[in-house]
């Protein structure tokens, strides 16, 4: 289900509650069980993913203090629906916190969320880099609910940006939906869809690009700060990849050589 069709269910549903006056959906516990809060992260989680890093520093916060600061959720019928807090709750999974969480309540409809939520990640203290607030932005114009002033406001991008999103959805027709990102709909409105024909050869070499591009970017960052300080750059990297490190690890050995290998193993077994 893509996003606007997503948020046409739940307004949908809102309205409906609204109606049969089922719930005030401003009101409720002031707590909730995680189990009970549902997620749409493909509306109401603007960033473009998970930082393991900021999870990290949130179950350090769980497992020294308790509970943290309330998520935000809008009731629709009898639905806790998650609009800002998608690291906290993450953070209380990774912990594995099994009392109910701090929730404060979101008074508007599912339109009104969706802009919030932009609104509240473009000033949080994890704020969307650039590419998170195109990608939002973009999926605001997909969905064509809202005005261009109100989608700058949300995403944190000029309102000339917009007017941009709205031209390539229009000469996109039927086809914007398929894109996902703003890069990509960029490429396909200007007549330069990159396609992935299949070729391992070609994913690779794009792979490669890309890491070399991420590589010049850390010694621009740091200089040689990192290489001569590997056991720092372990650190910081065990800090910044959280959960994610068991599998960057295993990337990592695949661009050891075996003679390395070997020589780790054999420091592994001296111990």
């Amino acid at each position: 289900m893509s996003a606007g069709e997503q948020l046409q269910e739940l307004m949908l549903a809102y309205e409906v509650s609204r109606q049969q006056q089922l719930t005030r959906p401003d009101q409720g516990p002031p707590e909730l069980r995680l189990q009970d809060i549902e997620m749409v992260p493909e509306l109401f989680q603007p960033r473009g993913g998970i930082s393991e890093r900021h999870v990290s520093e949130l179950v350090k916060a769980i497992k020294t203090v308790g509970a943290l600061d309330p998520v935000t959720v809008m009731v629709v019928g009898k639905r806790p629906i998650l609009i800002d807090g998608h690291h906290r709750i993450e953070a209380y999974g990774a912990a594995q916190w099994t009392e109910p969480v701090p929730v404060r309540y979101f008074e508007g409809s599912p339109e009104d969320a969706l802009v919030a939520a932009g609104e509240a990640n473009s000033k949080a203290k994890l704020p969307m880099d650039n590419t998170d607030r195109q990608n939002f932005a973009w999926r605001l114009v997909l969905i064509d609910r809202h005005s261009i002033a109100k989608v700058a406001r949300a995403s944190g991008i000029s309102a000339a940006q917009v007017t941009i999103m709205r031209r390539a959805r229009k000469a996109l027709g039927g086809q914007a939906a398929d894109f996902s990102t703003w890069f990509r709909a960029r490429l396909a409105a200007n007549g330069k869809e990159y396609v992935n024909s299949g070729d391992d050869d070609e994913r690779d070499q794009w792979m490669q690009q890309v890491a070399d591009r991420y590589a010049d970017e850390l010694t621009k960052k740091f200089s040689t700060k990192l290489a001569l300080n590997p056991e720092i750059a372990a650190m910081a990297l065990a800090s910044y990849f959280g959960r994610k490190l068991p599998e960057v690890y295993g990337f990592l050995r695949e661009h050891l050589g075996e003679d390395d290998r070997r020589a780790i193993e054999v420091d592994n077994d001296e111990f």
